[in-house]
């Protein structure tokens, strides 16, 4: 009897431990969360990040955008140990991808009741990015990018009220006890090619301590203004600084004096008549799933050799689940990452056998075919136009989708001939889209230089040029650079063209795909 109970028992427990398990989706407006956590806790966490964007919306004045599902962030809710292999990296509590086919984070799932949680800190500085990114087409310096980050990433939810410009605790050592950085120092890019990690730590708090400087005072907001305008008109970071702010060195002294008061200001911001945001949770299939490890890891990012061992582990489960559009759409990707085109053709066309609207499948069916093409050298108008069927077919399943337009205006490289008029106006959507990719960015800022349409080329080029994990002397700032001097458009394309060039060279060195 008692060896009977203790089985009962056994199995009681594993399926409380497999329902707890259970993998599921959240929907809401500007997020797409997955994790293996309880249904009220995946709800709190998407609420959780719908209340910082609405908090990030009313603080920065930015209007709401509408609902479009390729402009979700898809964050992958998982534990530490599995942020950090995914990572690559030892001491990660979450990242972050801008990309055309849709931004991606990484974050632990756990301990969000505390407003501390150093992966719930991570996940909020990243959202921060990505919202300031895709706002405003303008250059921000880098210690505003990641300080206004810091800034964000402190904001206190709770059930009536956000509540901005909390302490960043997280960068306590490096402001009170590390190297002071003046003001002079975070305005010049160059510096920060020569700092250590530890004055990096203290980089990103100088940067917080700033942005919590000029954010409530009026006058200083607009000392700030003036030194954002001047930064976007091609004045060096320094200049621009003394222009706006005056005495640098008495800006030193004032910062000083306000990161040494007992009490900080801060913004709550109440939710009356802000509606709790709707979420809607799913439970994944038996085939995602099984596969979802496979996907995030896809995601995240393969080589091609990397790709082919994804592939090798994602073939036999994926085969279990022949009818599942989704997993087959999966298999579609990690297949064309593997270079098994023959397989990524069969994946594709399994899912649409199942979902004929698949996007995802559509377009792995166009890019596949488009990369046979490519490499038979083909020369045949009508194999490239049967190529781009599909990738036109998943534009019209989503308009909406930015990375079917991107991959349109792609094959006409690939084919060696100029992108039709259309295909042009697919570039400027897609780059609309996503503004947080620097790939289709840059791209629509050389097809507006070939166009000679300079002012808006030196607008889309500014944010790369100033993106905080840019060196100094990025291609987009000597791009930049040389149209402030004066440059034509096919000139400064030949500096875009060499960097280009040049890229290419570094990552076949890596071993890349």
């Amino acid at each position: 009897m008692i060896w009977r109970w203790l089985v009962a028992l056994g199995c009681a427990l594993a399926a409380a431990t497999s329902a707890q398990a259970e993998w599921l989706e959240a929907r809401s407006r500007h997020f797409v969360l997955y994790s293996d956590t309880s249904e009220a806790t995946l709800r709190k966490q998407s609420e959780a990040l719908e209340r910082l964007d609405w908090g990030l919306r009313r603080f920065m004045a930015v209007e709401e955008e509408p609902e479009i599902a390729s402009r979700k962030l898809t964050v992958f809710m998982v534990e530490d140990r599995d942020v950090k292999r995914l990572c690559r990296c030892s001491n990660a509590a979450g990242f972050y991808h801008s990309r055309v086919s849709g931004s991606v984070a990484y974050s632990g799932r756990g301990g969000w009741t505390d407003a501390n949680n150093w992966g719930r800190v991570v996940l909020f500085h990243e959202y921060a990015h990505h919202f300031m990114f895709g706002s405003y087409d303008v250059a921000f310096p880098a210690w505003y990018a990641e300080g206004f980050a810091e800034f964000a990433s402190t904001m206190r939810i709770s059930d009536d009220q956000a509540v901005i410009g909390y302490p960043a605790q997280h960068r306590a050592n490096g402001l009170m006890m590390g190297e002071r950085l003046t003001a002079a120092q975070l305005f010049d890019p160059a510096n920060r090619a020569r700092w250590s990690a530890q004055q990096m730590d203290v980089f990103y708090g100088r940067g917080w301590l700033m942005t919590h400087y000029l954010s409530f005072d009026r006058d200083r907001f607009i000392k700030f203004q003036n030194y954002l305008k001047a930064i976007n008109r091609g004045v060096p970071g320094v200049e621009a600084g003394q222009q706006a702010f005056g005495d640098l060195k008495a800006l030193d002294k004032e910062l000083a004096r306000y990161l040494r008061q007992s009490r900080l200001p801060g913004l709550p911001m109440r939710f009356e008549g802000a509606a709790v945001p709707p979420v809607a949770i799913r439970r994944l299939s038996a085939g995602e799933a099984a596969l979802i490890d496979e996907r995030m890891t896809s995601v995240r990012g393969v080589n091609r050799e990397s790709g082919r061992k994804l592939f090798g582990k994602a073939a036999p489960i994926a085969a279990r689940y022949p009818d599942d559009p989704v997993v087959q759409g999966w298999l579609a990707e990690m297949a064309y990452d593997a270079g098994d085109f023959p397989a990524a053709l069969a994946a594709a066309d399994r899912a649409l056998s199942r979902d004929p609207k698949s996007v995802q499948a559509l377009l792995y069916r166009g890019m596949t075919k488009l990369r046979q093409v490519n490499d038979a050298k083909s020369e045949d108008a009508a194999a490239w136009a049967e190529a781009r069927r599909a990738i036109v077919a998943a534009n019209r399943a989503d308009p909406n989708d930015a990375e079917p337009l991107w991959w349109f205006w792609q094959s006409f490289g690939m084919q060696g001939i100029e992108p039709t008029p259309s295909a042009v106006a697919g570039l400027h959507r897609a780059q609309e889209l996503a503004p947080q990719d620097e790939s289709v960015r840059f791209a629509a800022a050389m097809v507006r230089l070939k166009a000679e349409e300079l002012p808006q080329a030196k607008r889309l080029l500014r944010p790369i040029a100033y993106h905080p994990h840019a060196p100094a002397d990025n291609p987009a700032s000597r791009m930049v650079a040389a149209l402030d001097a004066g440059k034509k458009g096919a000139e400064v394309m030949a500096i875009g063209a060499a960097a280009m060039m040049e890229k290419a060279i570094m990552r076949a060195g890596e071993g890349g795909d």
